[in-house]
Parts: C-alpha cells; sequence; structure tokens
C-alpha cells in the first residue's frame, strides 16, 4: 500500500524529446533508482516498465505517453514517458497539461533535434517550466558546451548549466554539481553517485559557472537579490529555492548532462528533482468555469482542503483489463467507493477503485489528494477531456488543446459484413487517442481514417487487423471542392403539372448575388403584395438548400451566396409547399447557371518544423505546391497550401528531410481555381458523380 502523500511532496515529470533520445531507458534508471524495480528493463529485450504495449515492444519505441512513479527521500515522483515521435504529439500535449514540470531529453552529439525543440516549445506555450538533460554523454562524439549553445539558440531561452561533464565519450566519468561543488562519479553498473572533490583542471570552470549560477538564482527571489548585492553568500537551500523560482517563472532552463542508461546518475537526477524542480503544490491555480458556462472563469487551488476536482487527460483500453481512466486530481482529496459528478456528461460517476500505475500494472490506492495523477477503470461513458468535480462545488475545465489531424486515408474493410466491426473497433481506438479521427464523410461518400502521420495510422489498422481481424483497403480521400457565383444574376422556375385531381403549381423569381468569402448562405424574403403567400416561403427555401448541396459545375456544395426570392404566383388549389421546393431548386440553379459560377478549393495553413539546412528544400517544395509563405524563422515556416497538394505531404516531407521534420496544419480558407486544374476537378467530379440524376421529390 502506498503512502499518502502531501501535495507538496508530489512531482508530476514529462519526460520529453526526440526519438531514441534514451527517454524510456532514463525512465528505467529512475525506477530502479528508487527502488521501484529492482533492475532496468531494456527497450531492445522488450522488458520496460513503460513501453509495454505489443507494439511498442515490436517497434523498440513509444507510442503512448504511460505513467509509472517511483518514492524517494518521502517524495512520490510520477513520471510520464512520452513518444518522440511527432504523429504522437497528441500525447505530449495531453501530458503537458497535468505536469508541474517537463525534463527535455537532448542527444549529446545530434543537439537538440526537432520533437526536442517542438516539446520544449510546447511546454512554454503550456507554462510549464522545463530542464533540459544532455544524455548519451558517453557516446563517441559528445559535446557538451556544442548542445548548451544550439539549446540555446533553438530553445530562444538562456541555459544555465548545473552539472558540468567531467570527460566525455569513452572517458565520460560524471558530473560537476554546482549546487554542491563537488563531483559526482557515475561508474557504470554502480546503484549510487561517487561524491568526490572537483578535479583540480575544473575548479576554476566551476567556480566560474558557479558564480553565474549563483547571480541567477538570486535574481530570482528578492531577499536573495538584497543578501547577494550586499555580498552575503547564499547557502544550498537559497540557491535551490532562487532556482526553483527562476524556472516557475521562466527565466531560464537549468542544464544538467550525464548517461540515462546508469542508474547511478539517475539517483542525482532524482535529487535534483525534488530539491530544484517544481512540486504539484506549486503549480498555479487550475483555470476553469462554470458548468457550460465559458465565460463565467473559476480557478482551483491544488490544495487538499479545497473542492475537489480533476482533469482527465488520457483513457486506455486494455482488451482484457477493460478501460483505464487517467486524471490529474486539481484540487482536494477523493477516495474509493466515492460518487463524483462527470461535469461534461452531468452525471454522477461511482469512482469504486483509485489506481496508481507502473506500466500497465496497478498499484490500489485508498485515497488521492491534490496534484496526483491516479487512474480509474470501468467508467465505459467518460472520456479524456472530461472534468470530474464535487456535486456540491462544481466546475468545468476547458477541452484539451490539440492539432488537427494532418493525414488522412480513404478505408473500406475487404469483407462488407465488417463494416459495423471496424467503424465500432476504430471507435474505441479514436477514443485512445483523440488525434487519430474516424468519420463518414457524406460529400465523398468515404470513411476517413485521419491522424497525425503514416506511422499513426499504420498503428491503427495494425491493431485492427490483427486484434479483431479486419483488413481494410487504402486509398486517398477526395478534397471537399465547393462552388460559388462571382456576379448577381436571376432565375425563373414554374412547376406546373396536372395529373387529374389536385395538380401542382408553384412559380419562383430569384436575384442571387455573391457575398464575401465565408459568410456562407442567406435567404431573403422581397415578396411584395402578396403574390406567393408567406406559407410557401419554408418550401422555396428547402428547395434553394437541396439545390445548394449540388452546385452546376462539378456537383460539389455551393457557398457565400445571397438568394432573394423577388416574384411569383400562386394556385388557390395546385399550390403546395412541394411545389415550390421543387420550383424554388430548380429556380436557383437557373440563376447560378447565369452567375459566373466557379470552384473554390480548401486552402490550409501549415506550421513545418525542421532544422534550418533543410528550409531551402522545404520552401522549394512548397513553391511546386502552389503554397504561399507566411512567416520564416529559425526552424519554423508557415505557409498556406491547397489542400489537394497535401494528401501524401506527410511521406514528402520526410523523404525531403530524412525524417527530421514535422508539421501540423488547420484549415484557413477557400480560394477560387480555375483553368487546368479546374478542369481536372470538373472531370474528376463527372467520373465520381456518374451520370445520376438528382431525384425529384
Amino acid at each position: 500500500m502506498l503512502k499518502d502523500y502531501r501535495t507538496e511532496k508530489i512531482h508530476n515529470v514529462l519526460l520529453a524529446g526526440h526519438g531514441q533520445v534514451g527517454k524510456t531507458t532514463l525512465n528505467e534508471s529512475l525506477l530502479a533508482a528508487a527502488g521501484a524495480i529492482s533492475e532496468p528493463g531494456q527497450v531492445e529485450r522488450g522488458t520496460t516498465v513503460s513501453d509495454f504495449d505489443e507494439e511498442e515492444i515490436f517497434r523498440k519505441m513509444s507510442l503512448h505517453t504511460s505513467l509509472s512513479f517511483v518514492e524517494y527521500q518521502e517524495h512520490k515522483i510520477n513520471f510520464l514517458d512520452a513518444p518522440g515521435s511527432p504523429d504522437f504529439i497528441g500525447d505530449v500535449l495531453a501530458a503537458l497539461h497535468v505536469v508541474d514540470s517537463a525534463l527535455v531529453l537532448v542527444d549529446a552529439e545530434a543537439g537538440p533535434e526537432i520533437e526536442s525543440i517542438k516539446h520544449s516549445r510546447h511546454a512554454h506555450d503550456f507554462g510549464v517550466p522545463r530542464a533540459v538533460f544532455i544524455n548519451k554523454m558517453d557516446k563517441e562524439r559528445a559535446n557538451f558546451d556544442a548542445a548548451v549553445e544550439a539549446c540555446t539558440q533553438k530553445f530562444h531561452k538562456p541555459k544555465l548549466p548545473i552539472w558540468l561533464p567531467i570527460g566525455s565519450g569513452a572517458d565520460f566519468k560524471g558530473v560537476v554539481d554546482l549546487l554542491k561543488m563537488k563531483a559526482l562519479l557515475f561508474p557504470a553498473g554502480a546503484k549510487t553517485p561517487t561524491v568526490t572533490e572537483i578535479p583540480a583542471d575544473m575548479q576554476a570552470a566551476a567556480q566560474a559557472a558557479r558564480d553565474a549560477l549563483i547571480e541567477a538564482a538570486a535574481e530570482g527571489d528578492d531577499q536573495l537579490t538584497e543578501e547577494f548585492l550586499e555580498g552575503k553568500p547564499l547557502t544550498t537551500e537559497e540557491i535551490d529555492r532562487g532556482l526553483n523560482e527562476d524556472m516557475m517563472a521562466g527565466k531560464f532552463i537549468p542544464v544538467l548532462c550525464g548517461c540515462g542508461n546508469r542508474v547511478s546518475c539517475a539517483v542525482a537526477l532524482l535529487d535534483f528533482i525534488i530539491e530544484v524542480m517544481p512540486n504539484a503544490g506549486e503549480k498555479s491555480a487550475a483555470q476553469g468555469f462554470e458548468v457550460g458556462s465559458p465565460d463565467k472563469p473559476l480557478t482551483r487551488e491544488p490544495k487538499a482542503e479545497a473542492p475537489f476536482s480533476a482533469y482527465i487527460f488520457k483513457t486506455m483500453i486494455d482488451q482484457y483489463s477493460g478501460k483505464f481512466t487517467l486524471f490529474r486530481i486539481q484540487s482536494g482529496s477523493v477516495t474509493s467507493e466515492t460518487d463524483v459528478f462527470n461535469t461534461n456528461l452531468n452525471r454522477r460517476e461511482r469512482l469504486s477503485h483509485l489506481y496508481a500505475l507502473q506500466g500497465k500494472k496497478t498499484i490500489e490506492v485508498p485515497r488521492g489528494v491534490a496534484g496526483d495523477i491516479l487512474a480509474v477503470t470501468k467508467l465505459d461513458t467518460v472520456h479524456t477531456g472530461q472534468t470530474f468535480a464535487d456535486p456540491n462545488a462544481l466546475i468545468e475545465y476547458p477541452a484539451l488543446r490539440l492539432p488537427q489531424a494532418v493525414y488522412s486515408i480513404a478505408i473500406a474493410p475487404v469483407k462488407k459484413a465488417d463494416e459495423g466491426k471496424m467503424a465500432t473497433v476504430l471507435g474505441k481506438l479514436c477514443e485512445e487517442d483523440p488525434t487519430l479521427i474516424f468519420r463518414f464523410e457524406p460529400e465523398t461518400h468515404q470513411s476517413l481514417l485521419s491522424a497525425m502521420g503514416d506511422l499513426q495510422l499504420e498503428i491503427a489498422l495494425t491493431k485492427l487487423k490483427k486484434k479483431f481481424n479486419v483488413d481494410v483497403e487504402r486509398g486517398l480521400p477526395r478534397v471537399l471542392y465547393k462552388e460559388t457565383i462571382q456576379k448577381g444574376a436571376n432565375g425563373h422556375h414554374k412547376h406546373k403539372k396536372q395529373t387529374g385531381g389536385h395538380g401542382q403549381y408553384g412559380d419562383v423569381y430569384l436575384d442571387i448575388e455573391p457575398v464575401a468569402r465565408g459568410e456562407g448562405y442567406r435567404f431573403e424574403d422581397h415578396i411584395v403584395g402578396g403574390v406567393i403567400p408567406k406559407g410557401y416561403l419554408p418550401g422555396i427555401e428547402k428547395g434553394v438548400k437541396q439545390a445548394l448541396e449540388r452546385g452546376v459545375l462539378a456537383g460539389y456544395p455551393v457557398i457565400d451566396v445571397l438568394v432573394k426570392v423577388v416574384d411569383g404566383s400562386y394556385h388557390d388549389v395546385d399550390s403546395s409547399e412541394m411545389s415550390f421546393k421543387i420550383a424554388g431548386r430548380t429556380a436557383f440553379k437557373d440563376a447560378m447557371a447565369k452567375a459566373s459560377p466557379i470552384l473554390l478549393e480548401p486552402v490550409m495553413e501549415v506550421s513545418i518544423y525542421a532544422d534550418d539546412t533543410h528550409m531551402g528544400g522545404i520552401t522549394s517544395d512548397l513553391n511546386s505546391r502552389r503554397g504561399r509563405i507566411l512567416s520564416m524563422g529559425t526552424g519554423e515556416i508557415k505557409a498556406n497550401v491547397p489542400q489537394a497538394e497535401l494528401l501524401n505531404y506527410s511521406k514528402d516531407l520526410k523523404a525531403i528531410t530524412s525524417g527530421t521534420a514535422a508539421f501540423e496544419m488547420a484549415f484557413s480558407h477557400y480560394q477560387p481555381i480555375s483553368g487546368r486544374i479546374a478542369e481536372n476537378v470538373i472531370k474528376e467530379a463527372a467520373v465520381l458523380h456518374g451520370d445520376r440524376k438528382e431525384e425529384e421529390d
């Protein structure tokens, strides 16, 4: 049974950084250093605590954020081991909603790679304090100074070394701890570091670095600043406090270094975490709002005596154990067998058992307090991004801020009978990973699976086939083109039929005009003198809306048009809503054909993150895709690019940059297309729609 920890004794640390930088290996060493496991597992052998999914073991890489913890020096430290692939950035962003700090790993030879840069940038955007751990100092070409300089340039924050390496490559022995002014040696295989005096040839450099450290620490606290200016020496505890406050304020990023595969190095890291990095009680108040009223803010302090509230940041579905719901307690405390209120679903939920997670292993806990991250099971209707709250003190927290999926494929089951099963399984996979989107697109009659990249899609389809025996065919999605008009025009149609008994009669004159892009559709009544009774206007509008579904050029939906009913006539006996619906639909088509109709294509705003050495190739490629560069900065390009040019961009960007770049995109606007591009779209639409005629009601 776990101890009952106070909030200020709990730390939540995200292990972030590029793929293959050593996050999972470091996590194993941290667990072993605190005695949570007897020996570190190995990624190559599939024996690590955090990479427990069979696909992770097979691919030897993290595919989701996993939770583990240690109990060390009367503290509980929760580690969230994040995936380093850009395809799973959603898991990183979800974790940033609930951690107190991030430890960003950087390869000592390669320096900060693109995902380490992105993770650090996202942490900054979330207000999460960061430290950098320059890993793999025992690599042949490890270069601490170059890595620190590169971090300073690419993380856009001053970097302050806390540890200096003693040697590098095969000669790496340990570090000089500038806080304690001692050398910490990390012999391979040792369980604890060896504490000794600073080597003579490093004493001058260590003293200079410590002086800079003390000056920075003094700036974090007014009292310390005063003591520093008066020439009073600062104690180790005062320096720790000043560094902590500087980290919280984001004034600089502490830099440590070492070898994540050495348990002795992990022990020193644990000491740094509890001495300097923020604890759960130092996190700022959680920002929420009154249930259903986002414009009415509420806050909750991270204190055990506050009303209970919790934020659900992840769900995991195990085919044997069922569904796990992971949440951070933002305020208050909770015990097993407690009813809480789900403010998103407006219903009570019973938290029958509370668990701390050690990878896939569950350890039951009787109570959780503000700041802790726990899990519950068997809450089938609960989803990521929802809020638990005390029924007598309701609050709702904002939904996860996740990027839009950037890569989509059209899928269909090989066996028609598997269609329902495919939808059910993919629905569950999307629940686990909210950046994976499965939907049916009625305008193109395709089932689409969208993700952050081809690897994420491949993983989902592999699970679909391996675990549920559903095989699918893949194809490219069809682009959602639109149609609009360029000038005003009028249209007319008189629908008149006599078939015995009551006939059909509806006579409609319409004027149409273009409106500003993005304004949509408007319908206005300009009838004078009652030539069409008010009761028939809804029928006319229904007909117009039906006509908007398929334009006259290529059968795509029509947008950004003003429709005015200006004249017409009716029959006392034969007129009906249906007659005016048919008349309105045909009158609109008549008007649109005269209004210089054009095709519109969707344009996406794309943010591309890459090393500066690839910028020339990327911009050249964007120009070839009809892209328009919006801005360029260090490591980032923003551009507007037609969606039709991005259907395979995930793969193409990897080819251009040898897999080192990443991108995000979101819909921006629609823009006109003409000439050969429009002609090709119209030809493809003719094949898509065939010669089928719209049924007349």
